[in-house]
């Protein structure tokens, strides 16, 4: 097979000849007019600024490391890429320095390259896997920001659909690289890349090299047979120094760190009549100036952020230019922008039984608020003890470099001095206990792990050391209305519009309530109440004075079931994936030992044989939105067609089971009802009673 099949194969995939610099954050937000916005992310991420000054973006843009360039690239690479970046890179964003020079004076600024820093040395791993490899890249994050190898057959999907102007394109690396100098960049891309748009992934050191080998389509398993670099010329210090002139004159220092040359900060660039036909970002190439390719809508851009003295509304964007231009809208959204686009969604992967939350990464809508400041810069620096989702296969780049820079940044961005303060009494503590338990309280463990005990359902976040890295005034808020920051949270709302669904913890009191589970969670000892005692063979669940809710995987129902056992020994399963109800049954309720303990969780039945099944067949699809708890415990499940919202709510009254559906738009929704009951209908205003009750 030959060896640069995949790197074509990725050039492929991002498109066609592409002359005009390419940057995804640009692309996917502003290409389609001109605007000041788009304007000032291009002044970024083109090195306009480091010329120039007045970037808007928090980390500015720097050209790579050219230290011991001579050790791990390709020296007639440089040659090519220096005579035409766009060429050897698609969309590149280093302009072209040399379309005004002859070959001999290319030759010298490559002669003096080759004596940056004193040489590298790469010890050859023993064994690769151009499979593993192509798994890990499809699978960690690479396709959030690259575009999926377009060979590609997985699960997840292909690259064949992905549209150019969301990937970062790569150049053709066996052109360029050898094997282990690209095993060595994976592992640590900051060593090389000093403005962080290319992250540092949390690798081990035989994922490094698997990748490295996917991404040169290299099909032998012994990287020491892998050919190595051709050696660079022999250095002429004639060439030398007359290259090292040339880049001094260029002032490539501006956006490269360079050994005794200092960049010059040039004039301030403002709009001139020469815009057109003059400087950097003209229509035709000037003598001794940068030209960057540009579009017609790159340069109105470029236009409108200059004419606007290089300033754009601080107050409407909200940190929006530095995360467009670094790309964190390639996997996170932020009020209501961005997040993983259509094409790659299916390649974010993770636990399904936890929904979206359990496979994309969370959002950053109020991140400097939620994360304290302390956490935050971990979570940047790419600390093991800050991921606390280990269930997401995508990985959390890190940002060593700028890591307490960002979080700083993040912090003023998003204080929020109105958020009201959680106000501990000491003496409610043990009700906090009660309150994350599942014996009268909010069945927080349900769902969520505590220390070193797995939660009794899905494997949500740990929260017993929530305290570490969550700041308490964004925790009152989130419980307040978890969907509010997060639609489609599996989170329910168990204090819907500030009133509590439990009335006799402290009074119901939602304050209190919420401040007892914080200082449980900072100050409480042993566990919340409900863990099981694990001695014990059988985990029947017996609804008492409150109904219990409990997902599981349900025969009849699926992989999205939620059980509702109510006092009474009448119960419910609730299909989330359809947004209906799927079964009814009486007697005993559920035995929950497979559900909570089994690695691979069965599929469960009712405890009861009398079982009463729901044909939901041919009924329009739903999508589910979640479910709130009323003031006596029973479920409001949550759900949306086109145009419409409607509400589905459960109870028992007089030994019958109740359901009451409302909407706020258009006609009735269909449901169907359990096949053997007695059914009674009392129909309101946008809204149906159903009343079932057995012969």
């Amino acid at each position: 097979m030959m060896r640069n099949f995949l790197s074509a194969l990725l050039l492929l995939t991002w498109g066609g000849a592409h002359a005009e610099p390419h940057v995804v954050g640009y692309e996917r937000f502003h290409l389609r007019a001109p605007s000041a916005q788009g304007g000032a992310i291009l002044f970024s991420e083109l090195g306009c600024a480091n010329c120039h000054g007045g970037s808007q973006v928090i980390i500015p843009r720097k050209g790579p490391s050219l230290e011991n360039l001579s050790s791990r690239v390709s020296h007639d690479w440089v040659v090519r890429f220096l005579q035409d970046p766009e060429a050897s890179r698609q969309g590149s964003t280093m302009p072209h320095m040399a379309h005004d020079l002859v070959e001999q004076e290319i030759d010298a600024i490559v002669s003096y390259l080759a004596t940056l820093g004193n040489g590298l040395k790469f010890k050859k791993a023993r064994h690769a896997n151009a499979e593993r490899g192509s798994a890990l890249y499809h699978e960690k994050g690479c396709v959030a920001c690259h575009a999926p190898t377009r060979d590609f057959r997985g699960p997840q999907g292909s690259g064949l659909k992905l549209s150019p102007a969301l990937a970062v394109p790569l150049p053709d690396l066996g052109q360029k690289t050898t094997l282990t100098a690209l095993e060595h960049f994976l592992a640590d891309p900051s060593k090389f890349r000093p403005d962080s748009r290319m992250p540092r992934i949390p690798l081990e050191k035989q994922e490094a090299i698997d990748l490295a080998a996917h991404l040169l389509d290299y099909q032998s398993s012994d990287p020491r047979q892998a050919p190595d670099l051709i050696p660079w010329p022999k250095i002429d210090h004639e060439k030398v120094a007359r290259g090292r002139s040339l880049v001094t004159k260029m002032n490539c220092a501006s956006c490269h760190d360079l050994p005794e040359i200092k960049g010059s900060k040039l004039r301030p660039l403002a709009l001139s009549s020469s815009f057109e036909n003059g400087d950097c970002i003209s229509k035709n190439p000037v003598k001794g100036a940068p030209h960057y390719r540009l579009t017609k809508t790159q340069r109105a851009s470029l236009a409108l952020y200059l004419k606007g003295n290089k300033t754009v509304p601080p107050a409407t964007l909200k940190g929006h230019l530095s995360f467009a231009a670094m790309n964190c809208y390639a996997c996170h959204s932020r009020d209501g922008r961005g997040g993983p686009v259509p094409e790659v969604d299916s390649f974010f992967i993770g636990n399904k039984s936890l929904g979206d939350s359990g496979r994309v990464p969370p959002p950053l809508t109020g991140i400097g608020h939620k994360l304290r400041y302390d956490w935050l810069v971990g979570v940047l620096e790419g600390r093991k003890d800050r991921r606390v989702r280990p269930y997401l296969k995508t990985q959390m780049p890190a940002y060593p470099a700028h890591a307490e820079t960002l979080a700083k940044w993040l912090a003023e961005l998003d204080s929020n001095p109105r958020a009201q303060p959680i106000t501990l009494n000491p003496k409610h503590t043990e009700m906090g206990r009660k309150l994350l338990g599942n014996q009268g309280g909010v069945n927080c463990i349900t769902c969520h792990s505590w220390g070193d005990q797995q939660s009794l359902g899905i494997p949500a976040l740990n929260i017993s050391s929530l305290d570490q890295r969550i700041q308490p005034s964004w925790f009152r808020s989130y419980l307040l209305d978890p969907s509010g920051y997060r639609p489609g949270t599996l989170m329910p709302s168990f204090w819907p519009k500030g009133q509590s669904s439990i009335l006799d913890v402290l009074g119901g009191d939602t304050e209190h309530q919420i401040a007892a589970i914080w200082g449980f969670i900072k100050e409480g000892k042993g566990s919340p109440q409900g863990f099981p005692n694990q001695r014990n063979s059988r985990f029947e669940l017996v609804p008492q004075k409150t109904p219990i809710i409990q997902r599981a995987f349900f025969e009849e129902t699926g992989t999205k079931a939620i059980l509702v056992g109510f006092p009474g020994e009448i119960h419910i399963a609730y299909d989330g994936m359809k947004s209906q109800l799927s079964q009814v049954w009486r007697g005993q309720f559920f035995d929950a030992y497979g559900t909570w303990f089994s690695r691979f969780a069965p599929f469960e039945k009712p405890l009861s044989s009398e079982v009463y099944p729901v044909n939901n067949a041919g009924l329009e699809a739903s999508r589910f939105r979640g479910y709130t708890i009323g003031p006596h415990g029973n479920p409001t499940f949550l759900s949306s067609r086109t145009n419409q919202n409607i509400q589905d709510s459960y109870w028992i009254e007089n030994e019958k089971l109740i359901r009451m559906v409302k909407w706020d738009q258009g006609i009735s929704p269909q449901v169907a009802h359990p096949a053997g009951l007695r059914l009674e209908t009392i129909t309101g205003e946008r809204s149906i009673k159903y009343i079932y009750s057995w012969k």
